[in-house]
């Protein structure tokens, strides 16, 4: 129930975001032609497997025009794990007794993303990230020396969401994500639903601005001196 009016309520948000924040083909337009920067980004992503709490963790790096139009790669992956996913597979081991190991759950995907910044200001921005990723879901064990996958399946993720950022200092500020993922083709051996809502909340640290703030310092201070 939690879910479905999870899931209602962020449909209904990015509905309305869709609107305000369509790009014109002039828009995109105009930022491919400005100068690409590289961008390297970390998120933590909280959701839910089945109804129990499981964090996302994702690197995303890529290309970044006019701060508005962002391409990447990423990848992302189940972390930190959880003993809530925890199962137990029994086995006969070489001494003919029963025994058992305890299975991990893993998730992992490489995503291909795109960023979209419809709302623009010194202090405020508003987006809308998009990833599409394929990866795998399966369970993890040991036994008697040896790593086995058990239940592997390829597996189709389309995670949207709605992006908010404030930056009240030049080079740091904080933010917040709002999304929802979409397991496509989901692994049903596992028994365990990936479909969920995604948020996150962000302590950001804008080291482009870091960076050039020190690199054109440094470059000032070398023309002064050959001055």
């Amino acid at each position: 129930m939690i879910k479905r009016k999870a899931l209602f309520s962020f449909l209904l948000l990015f509905f309305v975001a869709t609107l305000k924040a369509q790009p014109t083909l002039d828009t995109i337009k105009y930022c491919l032609t400005q100068k690409p920067h590289l961008f390297l980004k970390f998120d933590n992503r909280n959701s839910f497997i089945e109804n129990s709490r499981a964090k996302i963790f994702g690197v995303v790096m890529g290309i970044n025009y006019g701060n508005r139009l962002y391409f990447g790669i990423g990848y992302n992956q189940l972390y930190p794990p959880t003993t809530n996913f925890d199962e137990k597979f029994y086995f006969v081991n070489h001494y003919g007794k029963k025994d058992s190991v305890i299975e991990k759950l893993k998730l992992f995907y490489i995503s291909v993303e795109a960023e979209y910044v419809f709302y623009q200001t010194k202090d405020w921005q508003l987006s809308m990230p998009l990833q599409i990723g394929i990866g795998d879901t399966y369970y993890k064990y040991t036994m008697e020396g040896v790593k086995t996958r058990a239940d592997e399946k390829l597996s189709f993720v389309y995670e949207p969401a709605v992006s908010i950022e404030y930056k009240p200092f030049k080079w740091a500020g904080v933010g917040a994500d709002l999304g929802y993922r979409f397991m496509i083709a989901q692994n049903r051996k596992l028994n365990q639903k990936f479909t969920s809502p995604i948020y996150a909340f962000k302590i950001l640290i804008y080291y482009s601005e870091i960076y050039n703030y020190f690199f054109r310092k440094v470059k000032g201070g070398n023309k002064k001196r050959h001055n």
